[in-house]
């Protein structure tokens, strides 16, 4: 995506520098444990390099089951690879919006049952027509190093092909570098909005 590099040579350059050890690639059920940690971590439960505590192991037994889950949101299927020599170092959810009700029902009702966590309330974060970047989480040792950007390039160049314009994101409303850093990719606020207890800013990029 040119006009995500033109933005911010900084980011272009880090790039470079990490770009002959890291590949991007479509998550398979190998994966589960990194896809569901990327889970809880963009919801501040746990970071992705934590271990699992001893209370959470059966909620965390059943998040990994449910990233092979096709039918719902937070699968392997919806999920992107970061891989630097070979070790996963981080991951992207990303999906269309068009069955987001659908599988959001579905995915929030079932971690009800299983885990407790009720995030059934929350308002809708996408919907037809969109194509959003849901959950990120870089391992602590990999970040600043331009990884994420290369991640959300790699779901936008795939959601390109599948006809895609239009992708959005939340970042919480509080966090004005990491807003800053998705508006030097060329992403907008559009909207403020209440989820998963805390305040987010909702921001959009257009091709």
């Amino acid at each position: 995506m040119k006009q995500l590099q033109q933005r911010n040579p900084k980011i272009r350059k880090n790039q470079t520098k990490i770009m002959n050890d890291i590949t991007i690639r479509q998550a398979t059920e190998k994966d589960a444990t990194i896809v569901a940690k990327c889970v809880l971590a963009a919801m501040e439960i746990l970071d992705i390099d934590a271990s699992i505590p001893a209370n959470m192991e059966k909620s965390f037994q059943n998040l990994k089951d449910a990233t092979l889950d096709n039918t719902r949101l937070y699968s392997c299927k919806n999920s992107l690879i970061a891989e630097v020599n070979g070790d996963a170092v981080g991951c992207l959810i990303s999906y269309c919006g068009d069955n987001y009700a659908t599988l959001r029902k579905r995915t929030f009702d079932i971690l009800y049952e299983e885990s407790g966590l009720d995030l059934r309330n929350n308002p809708m974060e996408t919907g037809p027509g969109e194509y959003y970047l849901d959950c990120m989480a870089i391992k602590a040792k990999f970040r600043g190093k331009g990884i994420g950007h290369l991640l959300m390039k790699k779901a936008i160049e795939n959601s390109e092909m599948l006809g895609y314009k239009y992708f959005t994101l939340l970042v919480e409303k509080y966090h004005k570098r990491l807003q800053e850093y998705y508006a030097q990719l060329g992403f907008s606020p559009i909207e403020n909005i209440v989820a998963f207890g805390s305040e987010y800013t909702k921001m959009e990029y257009k091709l």
